[in-house]
């Protein structure tokens, strides 16, 4: 909820207290962290509990320069709890080929859970300004209980931000070509620095290796110096002087 009572809040479909506002919050970062794990740059619209207009919300689609955009919600159907299912809306015809990657994902993803996969639909009506391959992902009904109760499970919106996940691949495989260049050239980098640093350990070795060498080296010439220079005392003739002892006559008193 927002902070401010006087502030505007639309916490979307509301079944309890569970809030569509809270779980495609949590949804939208789940397939963020999956996105950023190929390597793409992900903008996104809110990532706090906050509210945003339709017209803010594309102004920062816009703004970003993104190559596509992905609108999570979940479904509501008053008067008929039994309807249930999963349907991925597109606003324009130029969209129909993502939205189809998006809900082919999805079907994949979710088939364990025994969701119905509705397919796609057009809805002119939603992102009417859209220039980007555009989906609004509606994975489940909230006031279906069967799915309300999924919706709150947490392998459930795993397996949702996956379906997203891999629809989004699917929809460019651009995605993954780029993933693969940055890692090969991010394990070149790194083989280098690897290189570089061994280079440089080995003539850490080397400077060291020479110093010692040097030290050794001239400990051994002095040592001979030296050694040389006692052959050369005891090779000298001692020279003895001769002298004459004067005998000291004894006087007798």
């Amino acid at each position: 909820m927002t902070s401010d009572p006087n502030g505007l809040w639309d916490p979307g479909v509301v079944v309890g207290v569970v809030m569509e506002k809270d779980i495609t919050l949590d949804l939208a970062l789940r397939l963020r962290k999956l996105l950023e794990q190929e390597r793409v740059q992900v903008v996104m619209t809110r990532t706090a509990d906050r509210y945003m207009s339709i017209a803010d919300r594309w102004a920062v689609v816009q703004g970003s320069g993104a190559r596509m955009f992905i609108s999570m919600h979940v479904n509501a159907f008053d008067g008929d709890p039994a309807i249930n299912g999963t349907t991925v809306f597109y606003p324009k015809p130029e969209s129909i080929l993502f939205a189809q990657s998006i809900e082919s994902g999805l079907a994949h993803s979710l088939k364990a859970f025994g969701i119905v996969d509705d397919g796609v639909a057009i809805k002119p009506e939603l992102w009417v300004r859209s220039t980007i391959p555009t989906a609004t992902v509606e994975p489940a009904y909230l006031t279906n209980a069967r799915e309300a109760q999924l919706l709150e499970r947490d392998d459930f919106r795993a397996a949702i931000a996956a379906g997203v996940y891999r629809g989004m691949l699917a929809a460019d495989p651009a995605i993954e070509a780029t993933r693969i260049q940055i890692v090969r050239a991010e394990a070149l980098q790194a083989s280098q620095r690897e290189t570089a640093a061994r280079v440089s350990k080995a003539g850490d070795r080397g400077a060291e290796s020479v110093r010692w060498g040097l030290i050794i080296g001239g400990t051994l010439i002095l040592w001979v110096v030296a050694r040389g220079a006692r052959r050369s005392l005891r090779a000298q003739p001692v020279r003895r002087r001769n002298v004459r002892r004067r005998r000291t006559g004894l006087r007798r008193f």
